[in-house]
Order: structure tokens, then sequence, then C-alpha cells
């Protein structure tokens, strides 16, 4: 079934014939260019504007192999900085029928850590209003913004109220998508969901589509910041999305379930052998009698949970550099884990630091 709706956004008259079936799909890696998005904890080099560049090209690249007929555009493929309108504009002009936007999250404290999708609606909470204002804030960047813009100034209350006259046609299919997204990131990723969330952003209010702001995680969460960091960690991420992804198109043109998941499980399984074959370090926080998955001690930590013999013991990844390692050693000793030392890993197995080390020095 098709059929033509007409309606008003942001002053600009759309018109658009519906069609549930997806025929293209934008991808809209965040920032870019001279904005680097959040800086995480500054242990890296990169931002987090190249990380979601190779999760958004990774997840396209995997569209585009399980299903050749859907055309996957993209806002940005290299380090180049369109502005918000391009991006909206770019979705709108190619008739996309989803468009989905990639970051990952900041605070202001360190233990703040899961993921979240964003929707355009009118009934945001405070926590909401401030994901729009870092999202939408990245305007300042542009000279004439409120030319651009229609003067909407992102710190101002006030400015909002433009987007009580946006259309909420696609809230439906939004918020289905971001709810496929969230239950992938929960189930198979197991990062902590922090739900969907109604959210005046820019992005997801200027287009004329069902479209969903992604966020993959906190980098100011240095746990987090690792995972995503990681090779490992961003295939998970993108193969979680195009899981979703797959879920919405099925739901949209009612052909049946298309199981394409075969070439996904094969790129994690390469993950996991990749991590088997080579050291990894961890830090063991603690051993304890019963199961502490749920209390409030590892709040913030993404733990590591291996019942032996009755007990229940919790690592956090580091990494293959010992020197990491040591670091986060040092990190959790000076917390709530004085007790907490180094353990290795080669091919899966447990061996001693000092045989690790041998091994890497070969």
């Amino acid at each position: 079934m098709c059929f033509l709706i007409i309606f008003i956004a942001n002053n600009l008259v759309y018109s658009q014939s519906v069609d549930n079936s997806i025929k293209t799909i934008v991808l809209d890696a965040g920032h870019g260019g001279k904005d680097p998005g959040n800086l995480g904890t500054g242990r890296y080099k990169q931002n987090e504007k190249e990380i979601v560049l190779t999760v958004t090209l990774m997840l396209g690249k995997y569209i585009e192999e399980a299903f050749p007929d859907i055309s996957v555009l993209y806002t940005r493929k290299d380090d180049s900085y369109p502005t918000l309108r391009e991006r909206t504009d770019f979705a709108n002009n190619n008739n996309a029928d989803l468009f989905l936007s990639i970051h990952c999250d900041a605070f202001t404290t360190s233990s703040a850590h899961g993921t979240s999708c964003h929707v355009m609606g009118l009934n945001y909470s405070e926590r909401s209003m401030r994901v729009a204002k870092k999202e939408n804030s990245v305007i300042y960047l542009e000279d004439n913004y409120k030319e651009n813009y229609d003067g909407f100034d992102p710190n101002t209350n006030e400015s909002y109220i433009i987007f009580s006259l946006t259309s909420n046609i696609y809230m439906n299919q939004s918020i289905l998508m971001a709810n496929m997204v969230q239950k992938q990131f929960e189930n198979r990723v197991k990062r902590r969901n922090r739900g969907v969330k109604q959210t005046p952003l820019w992005v997801t209010s200027s287009v004329n589509m069902p479209s969903v702001l992604v966020e993959l995680g906190f980098l100011t969460n240095p746990d987090e910041e690792d995972f995503l960091h990681s090779d490992e960690g961003q295939i998970y991420m993108a193969s979680a999305i195009f899981r979703a992804f797959e879920e919405y198109k099925e739901s949209m043109d009612g052909k049946g379930e298309v199981d394409n998941s075969d070439k996904i499980e094969e790129k994690e399984t390469k993950v996991e052998i990749k991590k088997k074959d080579e050291v990894i370090f961890k830090v063991q926080l603690g051993t304890y009698l019963k199961s502490m998955k749920l209390s409030s001690l590892f709040e913030g930590i993404i733990v590591e949970e291996v019942i032996k013999n009755g007990t229940f013991k919790y690592f956090v990844f580091a990494s293959s550099d010992k020197k990491e390692a040591d670091r986060l050693k040092i990190k959790y000793r000076s917390g709530k884990f004085p007790g907490a030392f180094i353990i290795a890993f080669s091919k899966g197995k447990q061996i001693s630091v000092k045989e690790a080390l041998d091994l890497q020095n070969k």
C-alpha cells in the first residue's frame, strides 16, 4: 500500500510517497572534520568522530552485502564536516526510507555508562535535553548558523518550541527501530540499556522519514571507551545495529523472515578466535561466595563474571598491552578493590603473566 502525505516541518513543505519497504537508507556518522565530537578520557588519540565513522562504514558494508537491492548512502565517508542541515537535506533529497545517526555519549562523571537511542518527540526529560543541547551545539561551528537554522539556538530553551511544528507521523516506526537497536545492544553485546528517549534533536526532527540517533556508549567511562576503541567492540556494535535493521526491514516489508545472520556470526566468531589466539591481560577485581553482578559494587564497571568451584570471580578486560593492564590495576586498587591483580590468557587459557610476556617477546 502506498499513499501520499504532505506535512510541514521547520517552515518547509514536504511531500512523500509513504511505502513501508526499505529502498534507501542514509547512515550518518556524527561530527567529523573540525568537529571531533567528545574527547573521552583523553587517553586515546582518536575521538568520537573516528569511532562513529568506523562503526558507520562497517554497518553500511553489512547492509550492502546482505541486501544488494538497498541503496546505502552516507552523509560522510571520510573526515569531512557536513553541517546538520546538509545531513538532513541529503536524506530528504534522496527520499530515504530510514535515517540512522551514530554517536558516542559523554558525561561529567566517569561512572555513567550504557547505550541509548533518541527519536524525535516532545515528551522529553531533563536528561534528554542534555543530549539535545550537546548534539545540537555543533551548529556553533558555523559562522552563519542563525541564518542557516532560522534563528535556532541550541542553548535557549525557547528555541525548542520550533520542534512542536514537526510532524510525528514517523514516530511509531522510529521507536520500533530504536527499540530493536537497544534490544540487540543489551542481549547480544551485554551493554546497559538506558532506553529509548524522545529528544528534540535537529537531525531527527528535520528529516521526513523514520529516524534514530544511536549513542554507542560513554567515552568518558574508561571501560566503555576501551571497548569502543577496540576492533571487537566496533564489530559487535556495528553487527548489533545491523541485526536490528534486518529485523526492522522484515517488519516493514512483510516478506517473511530473511536470515542473513550467518555472515555476521562469522565476523563475530573471527573476533573471538583472534581474542583466543593473542595474549590478553585482565584485572581480577575479587572473588566472592555469591553473585555480585547486580550489586552496587560494580556500578559503572563492565565486568566479566566467571563461576568456578562455587565461587564468583570478576574480571575487567584490559588489553594485550601490559602497561595498560598495570594502569587499570592501579586505578582499581586505589578505589574499592585494593586486592586487584593482573591475570593473563593465551588461546583462551589462563597462563602466568611471565609466560604471557615471554610469548609477546618471541
